[in-house]
Formats: structure tokens, C-alpha cells, sequence
């Protein structure tokens, strides 16, 4: 199961880092590859986007169910793949740090069914980087608004 974690530190505080988190307007379009995203409720969005798994490109839909709102401290979601054998969960962990705010991101993506060998071999370093690249624009993106 491919899984990681970053953490970064926000030139922001807490709260306005959970002010962005609560919105996934705001962080969905930046995850690498973005195409679009449609919201069902607040608790419920599509996410489809272009994962580049090395040798295979693929226009990945993920369904995506918020599991968990801890004012100023956790956004935790479940991912479960709309046109791919795929499951996982994520978070955005925010604790206050010195003169900052650290944000931990959190990805895990399973594939599944007689294929999921053979995409979690690929996801291993996809993972990886996605978590990378996602906080990573998390973070510029509330440092540019603040």
C-alpha cells in the first residue's frame, strides 16, 4: 500500500491555515495533474485528474468522503476510485509551531483487484510525490493570500 507523509511549515497561522483547509475549492485544484473537481455536498467532491505513473498516464476519478473535521487540527478524507480498482485515505494535520504553523499532509492509495499488484508497484513513487507537490502548493498558495 502506497502511503506518505510531509510536513512543511506555513508562514501562516493555524487558523488561517485551517481556514483554507476547510475549503476543498481551494486546495483540490492544486493537487498535480488537476482537471476538474465537482462538489456533492461539503462533505462529498469528484477529483479527476492526469496521474503520471511512469510508462501509463492515466485520467484518474476519485470519489472523496471528508471522514473527520477537528476545528484547527485535521482534515481527514477516504478516496475510492470512480474509474479505477483504487482505495485510500488521506489527511492535513496543523499544529502550531514556533513563528509558524506546521501542516502534515497524509496520502495512501491502494490498488485493488487482479490489476493492484501492478498499480501499487507504480504508486510507489507516485504517492510520494503527489503528497510532495500537494503541501508544497498548500503552502505557497496561503503564503501568497496572507
Amino acid at each position: 500500500m502506497p502511503n506518505s507523509t510531509k510536513e512543511i511549515k506555513v508562514a501562516a497561522t493555524s487558523q488561517q491555515v485551517w481556514s483554507f483547509l476547510i475549503d476543498v475549492d481551494q486546495w483540490a485544484p492544486l493537487i498535480p495533474g488537476y482537471i476538474e473537481h465537482e462538489k456533492s455536498n461539503d462533505q462529498q467532491f469528484k477529483w479527476k485528474f492526469r496521474a503520471d505513473l511512469g510508462v501509463i498516464q492515466k485520467n484518474i476519478v476519485m470519489q472523496v468522503d471528508i471522514t473527520e473535521q477537528a476545528e484547527h487540527s485535521k482534515v481527514a478524507f477516504t478516496l475510492e476510485g470512480l474509474n479505477e480498482n483504487l482505495e485510500g485515505n488521506g489527511s492535513f494535520q496543523v499544529e502550531d509551531a514556533i513563528d509558524a504553523t506546521s501542516l502534515i499532509g497524509y496520502l495512501d492509495i491502494t490498488g485493488k483487484g487482479m490489476m493492484g499488484s501492478v498499480m501499487n508497484s507504480m504508486m510507489k513513487t507516485y504517492v510520494p510525490e503527489t503528497v510532495n507537490a500537494l503541501t508544497d502548493a498548500i503552502s505557497e498558495k496561503i503564503s501568497q493570500t496572507e
